[in-house]
């Protein structure tokens, strides 16, 4: 069973540093978790994570929002054939406005859908959390097999971290 280790940084370099460090020493990135009270922009904490497909969720939502706005304002219309004023029964700019509508909306339906599969929630798994991310700091969770302890104590003491919370 493997065992999860806080350590907490004051600043994103120190933490960066550890990352790098426990890399060398074995340790997988997948088993490892960054904390922060805030966005940290620039270098990624742990390297090589997989990209985000939100653009791919929102496409693909866009698109059957714009075949099912496209279906339902043309087979409404067929199936209800009111007389406007000398347009044609399937109007252009009726369809146009009621599948633009739709685009957007399966589009944001989407997006929505795939941020919360995307990044696990709600996750309802007791993870392991330190309350010191509020106060700014960057907190990094580690799990590994009680055999890989000392190695990890080892890499993030390099760096000027003396204590690791193991829970």
């Amino acid at each position: 069973m493997s065992q999860t280790g806080l350590v907490k940084f004051s600043q994103p370099t120190e933490a960066r540093q550890a990352i790098r460090r426990l890399i060398q020493a074995g340790i997988q990135p997948d088993s490892m978790e960054v904390m922060t009270s805030q966005p940290i922009h620039g270098e990624p904490f742990i390297p090589n994570m997989k990209p985000t497909k939100l653009r791919t969720w929102a496409l693909c939502g866009a698109a059957l929002g714009l075949l099912v706005g496209f279906s339902l304002a043309t087979v409404t219309a067929l199936n209800y054939p009111l007389v406007k004023g000398g347009m044609p029964i399937v109007a252009p700019w009726t369809v146009g406005l009621i599948t633009y509508e739709t685009t957007m909306l399966g589009a944001v339906l989407a997006t929505l859908v795939g941020l919360l599969v995307e990044t696990g929630l709600p996750n309802f798994k007791n993870l392991p959390y330190d309350p010191s991310v509020v106060d700014g700091g960057v907190v990094l969770a580690v799990s590994c097999p009680p055999d890989s302890r000392a190695s990890v104590e080892k890499a993030v003491g390099a760096v000027g971290t003396s204590k690791v919370n193991w829970v």
